[in-house]
């Protein structure tokens, strides 16, 4: 949460370093930080979605 709180538009706007994969492809590009963000905080809801949807389904089982 510190690591969000910080981030400035700047710093959003800034691009990541490119990575070169093993093998060399794809080839090495750069991201913007802001889309890299949006990324994790999507994959974190939806995770968070199906955690909560799968535990009411073990919840309403019978015991």
């Amino acid at each position: 949460r510190a690591l969000v709180d910080g981030l400035t538009a700047e710093s959003l706007a800034a691009d990541t370093e490119p990575v070169a994969a093993s093998g060399g492809w794809p080839p090495p590009v750069s991201h913007r930080v802001a889309d890299c963000l949006r990324v994790v905080l999507d994959e974190e809801w939806e995770h968070r979605r199906f955690a909560e949807r799968d535990l009411t389904v073990l919840e309403s089982r019978p015991q």
